[in-house]
C-alpha cells in the first residue's frame, strides 16, 4: 500500500512522448514542487509481438524498439533536467515490453510507487471511455496505488480547491484518505465535499460515515455540499466542479461510487464525463 510519509516519493508517469504525457510531467513537478521525489518515466514500447514473423525476427524487432525507446527517454530526461532546476527531483527511465496495464502493475510493485500520474486525451465521442481507454485499463488493474489523471486541455496550476465526491455509503479510513489529506495540507487547499445522491436525507449509517470523514479532515478547510441531480450524476458533479472553480476532483474507487458505474461498458456508451480538472482516484482499502 502507498506511503505518504516524509520519505522520498516515487512517482510513476507513463510516457508515450505525446503532449498529454508531457503535461502529466509538468503537473507532477508543480504538485510535488517542495518534496523529494523520484519520477519514474515508463514507456511501453511494444504490446504484442507479430505472429506473422518468426521468433528470431520478433526478438530483433523488440531489441531495436528497446534501443529507440531508451534513446528517446534519455533525451526527454535531459530536456526535463535542463528546464527544471529543482534539486529535490530525480528522474529515471523505465522501458517495458508489455501491455501498458501489466507494465504499470509491475513497476508499481518493483519501484514502490506512491502515485501514478497520467495524461489523457479524454473522450472523443460519447461512445469512448471518458478518461481514455488506456487510463481506464490502468485504473481497473491497479488497486493499491492512487492515480492522478490530467485532462488534455487543463491549464496547469497549483491546486487551491479540491472536490471530494461521496455518497457516504461506506466508512472512511485514514490510510485510504491519506494522499488527499497530504495534498490538501501541503497546498492549503479547500475541500468541497460533494454529496451526489438522489435520496434527500442521510441514513443513520451515512451520518456515522460523514462524522468519520469530518474527523479525518479536521484541521483542513472543508465544506459539505448536497448536489441536486436533474439528469444524471456525472453531469451534476461536472457542473459543480465548474461552478466551484475546483482544481482537482477526488474519488475513492469503490463499488458504491458512481465512478465504478462509469467503468461498465453499457454505461460508458451513454455518457462522457470529460472532467475539466485533474482526477485523483484513491484505491479502496479492503476491510
Amino acid at each position: 500500500m502507498f506511503n505518504t510519509s516524509s520519505h522520498m516519493k516515487h512517482i510513476l508517469i507513463p510516457i508515450d512522448f505525446s503532449e498529454n504525457a508531457l503535461k502529466a510531467i509538468d503537473y507532477a513537478k508543480i504538485l510535488f514542487e517542495n518534496e523529494s521525489c523520484t519520477f519514474f518515466l515508463l514507456n511501453v514500447y511494444i504490446t504484442n509481438p507479430s505472429f506473422l514473423m518468426g521468433d528470431e525476427y520478433n526478438d530483433e524487432w523488440i531489441e531495436e524498439m528497446s534501443k529507440d525507446t531508451f534513446s528517446k527517454l534519455h533525451d526527454l530526461i535531459h530536456q526535463i533536467k535542463t528546464s527544471n532546476q529543482n534539486e529535490l527531483h530525480v528522474y529515471q527511465s523505465v522501458s517495458e515490453s508489455d501491455t501498458l496495464e501489466d507494465a504499470v502493475v509491475s513497476v508499481v510493485t518493483s519501484k514502490h510507487i506512491d502515485i501514478i500520474v497520467m495524461g489523457t486525451k479524454g473522450a472523443k465521442s460519447a461512445k469512448e471511455i471518458f478518461l481514455g481507454s488506456n487510463t481506464v485499463k490502468v485504473i481497473n488493474h491497479v488497486n493499491n496505488c492512487p492515480i492522478l489523471v490530467i485532462p488534455k486541455n487543463y491549464v496547469i496550476k497549483s491546486p487551491e480547491t479540491i472536490v471530494f465526491s461521496t455518497n457516504f455509503k461506506r466508512n472512511f479510513y485514514e490510510k485510504e484518505m491519506s494522499f488527499l489529506i497530504e495534498i490538501a495540507s501541503s497546498h492549503q487547499c479547500k475541500i468541497n465535499i460533494a454529496r451526489v445522491m438522489l435520496e434527500e436525507y442521510l441514513s443513520e449509517n451515512q451520518k456515522t460515515n460523514k462524522e468519520k470523514l469530518k474527523s479525518l479532515l479536521s484541521g483542513l478547510d472543508h465544506v459539505f455540499f448536497k448536489i441536486d441531480i436533474e439528469d444524471d450524476e456525472t453531469d451534476a458533479l461536472r457542473d459543480f466542479i465548474v461552478t466551484s472553480n475546483a482544481d482537482m476532483i477526488c474519488l475513492i474507487n469503490h463499488r458504491y461510487n458512481f465512478f465504478q458505474q462509469l467503468m461498465q461498458e453499457n454505461v460508458v456508451k451513454k455518457i462522457s464525463f470529460d472532467s475539466p480538472s485533474p482526477v485523483l482516484i484513491l484505491p479502496e482499502i479492503e476491510t
